[in-house]
């Protein structure tokens, strides 16, 4: 009975987390900016609820990145060029705090094989930032050191999954490459479309963000349920 009460608690939190990104959704499309920031600073500590209801025991570190993402999610809202800026340097931290988790779950890592796997995304990433020339030295330099960890990610969820495609490495695999798609959609939102303004970028983002971290949340809790077994 616990277990079956525990279960709907979860399905719930999800139902709601999901709902608040609809809602920031159709807010952010319509112009209603003061739903969009609740609805931004709800999703961390939804995702803190749905990994504590699942969790047998908490990882320090997961609060951490939540923690991030909460930061992350107010800075970004607001579009001025320094909250931008910090926005960018925090958003790195976030990354370097996801790779050290996903080393932490996964200490049989071959590291030759994961770096192999992420040299496509630094090429992609390089030729992106190569190519880009609207943004200061400073922004250049953190969403390039930033590009190196999501290169760096994908090359970990890429080779983890081609080695064994269990429930723990799709989940990860699944969150990086949205991430990885999120990286792509800051490129394009940003820097190639500074004049012509196109919104739906942004809902895409939203959207991948969103999806990215509730899977990442599903990926440390199948990692800990693998292992108790």
């Amino acid at each position: 009975m616990q277990t079956k009460d525990k279960a709907n608690t979860v399905n719930a939190l999800i139902l709601l987390y999901f709902a608040t990104t609809f809602v920031e959704l159709v807010s952010s499309f319509f112009g209603f900016q003061p739903m969009v920031l609740l609805c931004r600073v709800a999703a961390p500590f939804l995702l803190i609820a749905i990994y504590r209801r699942n969790a047998s025991q908490s990882n320090p570190m997961i609060y951490t990145l939540f923690g991030l993402l909460l930061m992350t999610n107010v800075l970004f809202f607001y579009k001025e060029s320094s909250y931008f800026s910090l926005a960018l340097v925090i958003s790195v931290v976030q990354r370097l705090v996801m790779l050290l988790i996903v080393f932490q779950i996964m200490p049989k890592l071959r590291y030759a094989a994961a770096f192999l796997a992420s040299v496509p995304f630094l090429v992609i990433f390089y030729y992106l930032n190569s190519i880009t020339s609207e943004f200061t030295l400073f922004e250049f330099n953190t969403l390039f050191f930033q590009s190196i960890l999501v290169s760096l990610l994908g090359g970990v969820s890429v080779s983890g999954y081609l080695r064994n495609d269990n429930r723990q490495n799709s989940w990860l695999l699944i969150s990086i490459l949205l991430f990885v798609g999120l990286q792509f959609v800051l490129f394009i939102e940003r820097y190639f479309f500074t004049v012509i303004s196109l919104r739906v970028f942004g809902l895409i983002g939203v959207v991948l963000n969103a999806v990215g971290f509730f899977t990442f949340c599903k990926f440390v809790n199948a990692a800990e349920k693998e292992r108790k077994e």
